[in-house]
């Protein structure tokens, strides 16, 4: 099944902040998210504070918070991108 990806405005905003650089490695990590959730590269788990929400590695610094959109199955909300420290 291939998700709907629904990036929120913080996470938008917080896009463009990210280093030069990680672009494509972004760009991967979002494609593998919206394919295959559970892909083994993304490391995705429960977030340990926010009920619902998951996390995702783009790389052992970065990560994306997410959840899945309960009014419509097919669809992924991104919340978050940032530095491990981003605020949960």
């Amino acid at each position: 099944m291939k998700y709907k990806l629904a990036p929120t405005k913080p996470f938008i905003k917080m896009l463009k902040t990210q280093p030069h650089g990680l672009e494509k490695q972004i760009k991967k990590t979002l494609r593998h998210l919206q394919e295959n959730p559970a892909h083994p590269s993304l490391r995705s788990k429960k977030n340990q504070s926010i009920q619902g929400v998951w996390e995702s590695n783009n790389n052992m610094q970065y990560r994306v918070l997410w959840q899945y959109d309960v009014d419509q199955p097919d669809t992924i909300i991104l919340l978050a991108i940032g530095v491990h420290n981003i605020p949960d």
